[in-house]
């Protein structure tokens, strides 16, 4: 049933604008489109959420009468949400004791991103398109770059690994499977600690190497209910919110201290 249901949602896919790479001098543009979607558009955040699996799914739009009997096409999709500053520390050892030292920023450190495709990125197209479109952990830019820092690559690839323990940071590269010749499904794990914020989908089309097609999606993530009234007040109004904290700290003290008081 899933499948059949899978199946259905591709072919039903809405219109969508599609990119294409500039012909090279004497080429014709590239005839095929991309079409995606996505299995849902907003995402609410309750007490009782542990995650959600996420169905990206799309097809190539011939412009042809068929597909072309030759090239090689792959399928890549980059996720990401808003990005945030990210302050990294170094550990020190100071009298004995080990201690936050002198610490690195990152002033645009992704909140979520994920990138998956159909094989290995490197087989797909060459290192200076997937650093370009900015694919793949190692070509993720988190708006830093220090040539005067000789430990800056170990403290970047540190902060990329606290992420992907977090799940935050995922890379798949036999993520995306084909359904056929044109129609192609991927599935992404957003795990519990997900942030909210606006996602974007990006979906490349490659063919040979070359990328001929992009399309992009949205997806919204909020928290509802009471938990969104906390997180709003915690960072609209965090004076109000400490005031808060502290009476019910002590409310929840004198309640203990009644409820076990010695007569």
């Amino acid at each position: 049933m899933r499948a059949a249901l899978s199946l259905a949602a591709l072919l039903a896919i809405a219109s969508a604008p599609a990119w294409a790479a500039e012909p090279a001098a004497g080429q014709l543009a590239p005839s095929e489109e991309l079409q995606s979607e996505l299995s849902t558009r907003e995402i609410s955040i309750q007490a009782n959420f542990t995650g959600i699996e996420i169905l990206i799914y799309g097809s190539i739009d011939f412009s042809q009468t068929k597909a072309p009997d030759t090239g090689v096409y792959d399928v890549v999709i980059v996720i990401r949400a808003p990005s945030h500053p990210v302050v990294a520390r170094r550990k020190e050892r100071v009298a004995g004791i080990w201690v936050n030292g002198t610490g690195e920023i990152y002033p645009s450190v992704p909140g979520f991103y994920a990138a998956l495709s159909t094989r290995p990125f490197r087989a797909i197209t060459s290192d200076e398109t997937l650093k370009t479109l900015g694919i793949g952990l190692s070509n993720l830019d988190l708006g830093r770059v220090s040539k005067d820092d000789p430990d800056e690559e170990t403290v970047r690839s540190a902060v990329i690994r606290l992420k992907q323990k977090q799940d935050l940071f995922q890379e798949h590269d036999d993520a995306v499977a084909f359904v056929g010749r044109s129609l192609f499904r991927a599935t992404i794990a957003l795990p519990v600690n997900v942030p909210i914020g606006r996602y974007t989908a990006d979906i490349y089309l490659f063919r040979d190497g070359q990328a001929i097609s992009k399309n992009q999606s949205t997806l919204e993530v909020n928290k509802a209910g009471f938990e969104r009234t906390i997180y709003m007040l915690a960072f609209r109004h965090p004076f109000i919110y400490g005031l808060l904290a502290v009476l019910v700290a002590v409310l929840a003290g004198l309640a203990g201290w009644y409820a076990f008081r010695r007569e």
